[in-house]
This record gives structure tokens, C-alpha cells and sequence, in this order.
């Protein structure tokens, strides 16, 4: 998750989009794993354990796309750094979950359901082009039930 500036130029971005798109606000993130089914102390418990094994990286921002998909309808891409990939493996055997084909490193601007030409258009009024950079230095987990304006932070654990 950004913090500082970048946080705050992402979370406008996000907010100001979700005011003029009438889609949810939510908070910038990039996800490092979803999908997890088990208990929210069995959670807590694993990415304490995780977050010893994960030093702090940085995340590059590079560009905005977007795909036929709710929640990737707008996003930044992230350039996918051996330490990022390597923080994503480290999650997925420690979860036990398999291989993600899909998993396609992101930060969301925008959920929703909307045609091509809308997104080349806000693309066109926002910039495609992106040098947003941050220091991952902890990681959180998030209770995702519900609509993302539901989602709230569970806990917080910091690198090592």
C-alpha cells in the first residue's frame, strides 16, 4: 500500500474518478494475494509469519490499462521486479495456492463495467504514462466481504 504523497495523489485520483464514474471509492493497494478462505486469525497468523520472510521492496507504477474485467476495469500497471514476484511466490506456497496464470500485478483507479471507448477517454484525460514509485514496507490484510465501500483493514504487519 502507497503511503505519503503517493497515497494521496492515488486516493484523489481513485476518488475523483469514483465521483465522476458513480463507482465505488476504495483505497489504492496493490493486492499480493487473494482468494483466502480461512479464518481471519489463520490469516493473521500465516502473513506474520510471511511478512519475516519478505524485505522491504519498491513497487513501480508504469502504466494505466485496463481490461473487460469489474476489477480491473482501470488500473496502473506494476512492473514485475524480481523482489515483488518473489514476495508473491513466498505468499502463494506459504497459502498453499497454486499457480495464478491471471495474476497480474495492479494497482486499481477504477471498479466498474464500462466499454473500451469510455477508458480510452478518461485514459486520454488522466495519462497513460505513470513514474509513481513507493517502498512496500508492511503488508495488510483486508476483510474484502461486501461491496469494496465495505472493505475495511484487519491488520497491519510490518517487513522485516
Amino acid at each position: 500500500m502507497p503511503d505519503g504523497r503517493v497515497y494521496k495523489e492515488l486516493a484523489r485520483l481513485i476518488s475523483r474518478l469514483s465521483r465522476e464514474w458513480s463507482t465505488d471509492n476504495f483505497e489504492p493497494h496493490v493486492t499480493l494475494l487473494g482468494g483466502l478462505l480461512d479464518s481471519e486469525e489463520a490469516i493473521s497468523s500465516r502473513t506474520s509469519q510471511l511478512a519475516t520472510w519478505i524485505r522491504p521492496y519498491e513497487i513501480n507504477l508504469t502504466a494505466v490499462d485496463y481490461l473487460d474485467e469489474f476489477f480491473r476495469c482501470l488500473f496502473l500497471r506494476v512492473e514485475r521486479t524480481e523482489s515483488m514476484m518473489d514476495a508473491h511466490l513466498k505468499a502463494r506456497r506459504l497459502f498453499k495456492q497454486r499457480r495464478d496464470p491471471k495474476h497480474l500485478p495492479h494497482l486499481s483507479l477504477m471498479y466498474g463495467n464500462f466499454a473500451p471507448a469510455i477508458k480510452e477517454r478518461i485514459i486520454t484525460k488522466i495519462g497513460r504514462e505513470s513514474n509513481w514509485r513507493f517502498r512496500v514496507g508492511a503488508i495488510h490484510v483486508y476483510s474484502t466481504t461486501g461491496k469494496p465501500s465495505d472493505w475495511f483493514r484487519v491488520k497491519e504487519f510490518t517487513l522485516k
